[in-house]
This record gives structure tokens, sequence and C-alpha cells, in this order.
């Protein structure tokens, strides 16, 4: 294999797609993901994480998507009956290179080669400020839905291009399969410009209905 190719234990998940740089709690309580996460702890910390495509995250392997993310372990917390809270943060997308195999506990690998973004350095200005505006008004309002459970100000929205795509892309509340064709993207221009039209749409007031009618 290239320095890009490796074998990576995966973690399917269903509602979940993990973009760089954003945070994912997990918690652990299936044996085959024990198994998983321990041999993770004495190795380097990392596994796949990966929309399922087909299946469930419990039960039966599931089928995931061809694009994941890895994600670091930087905290394991055992609970006393087996079970594990970890708080993991992603580091950088991959693509699986063949189906992924089923280990003999019950979890799968998968072969991947490691993608990296293409250049941020010609992404218009323009785009950036738009995009920045946008996602700007749309935690505004997310905020003003959700003001009891999040009571701190949102971090602040990075300037880079490349950080601003996924940080965009971790904090928009739509659809995973579209946030995982956001991730499958490569230019970083175009990223932004498929988040622009995501947080114009979010972002457009809601059409005004008739109404109430009487029951009559």
């Amino acid at each position: 294999m290239s320095p890009s190719e490796r074998e990576l234990p995966l973690f399917p998940l269903e509602r979940v797609v993990l973009f760089p740089g954003a945070s994912l709690p997990l918690k652990i309580f299936e044996e085959r993901y024990r198994v998983m996460i321990g041999l993770c702890q004495v190795t380097d910390q990392l596994f796949g994480v990966l929309l399922i495509r087909s299946g469930h995250e419990v039960g039966a392997p599931a089928v995931p998507e061809r694009v994941g993310c890895t994600a670091r372990m930087i905290r394991v917390e055992r609970v006393p009956d087996g079970r594990m809270n970890i708080l993991t943060v992603g580091e950088q997308r991959f693509r699986l290179l063949s189906a992924p195999r089923l280990t003999a506990e019950g979890y799968l690998v998968g072969d991947v080669r490691l993608l990296e973004d293409e250049t941020a350095a010609e992404v218009p200005a323009a785009l950036v400020s738009q995009v920045t505006a946008e996602f700007e008004k749309y935690q505004a309002a997310v905020l003003s839905r959700t003001r009891r459970l999040a009571p701190l100000p949102p971090p602040a929205v990075p300037s880079d291009p490349l950080r601003l795509s996924y940080h965009v892309a971790a904090g928009l509340h739509v659809h995973p399969r579209e946030c995982q064709q956001l991730l499958e993207v490569s230019d970083v221009a175009e990223r932004l410009e498929q988040e622009l039209r995501l947080l114009r749409r979010e972002n457009r007031p809601a059409p005004k209905t008739i109404g109430p009618f009487s029951p009559n």
C-alpha cells in the first residue's frame, strides 16, 4: 500500500456524517465495538466513521457509503457494566478501495485511501464572505429556537476557506445524504458553493399559510 492507503476498522452510523475538525461523542455498548475500540487504544487511536447506506447500526453488519472520515479518540471513559463513552474528533476524509470485510469479532474493516482536499488558494473572497454571512444568519436562527439547550455562544466562524467549509458542513442540520454529498466533494470552492445553496434554502422564510380553518 502507498503512504496514503491503509486498513481501518470501521464504525458505520445511521444519521451521522463526520467532518474533519468536528467532535463526535459515542456510546459504545455492543461487544464487537468494545473489542474494536480496545484494539484502537493500543494502536493509533484511529477508526473510520461512515454513513450507513443500507442496514442499521445495531445487529447485522450494515452497508456503508464509500467516503467517510477518520475519527481520533481523545477520551475514553469505561463504565462499570463494560460500556464505554468515548469522545472523538474527525481528522481526514477517506474512500474505501473495496468492499469492507467482516472480522471474527463482528465489526467491519476496510482498505482505504486517505483523501486530500484541492487547494483553497483560489477560492473567491466573495464566496467566503457570502457563506460566512449566510451561516451566521443560520446559526442565529438555530440558536433562537434552541436557546435553552445552547447557552454558550457558538465558536467563531473560520476565515480559512477549507476550515470554513468543514465548519459549515458540520453545523448544518440537514438530511444526512446532503451532508454525505458535501463530504464527498474534494474541491473546496465547490463545497462552499453547495453549502451556500443549502444555507440560502434553509434561511428562506417559511411560506405563509392561510387559516386556521373552521372544522365546519
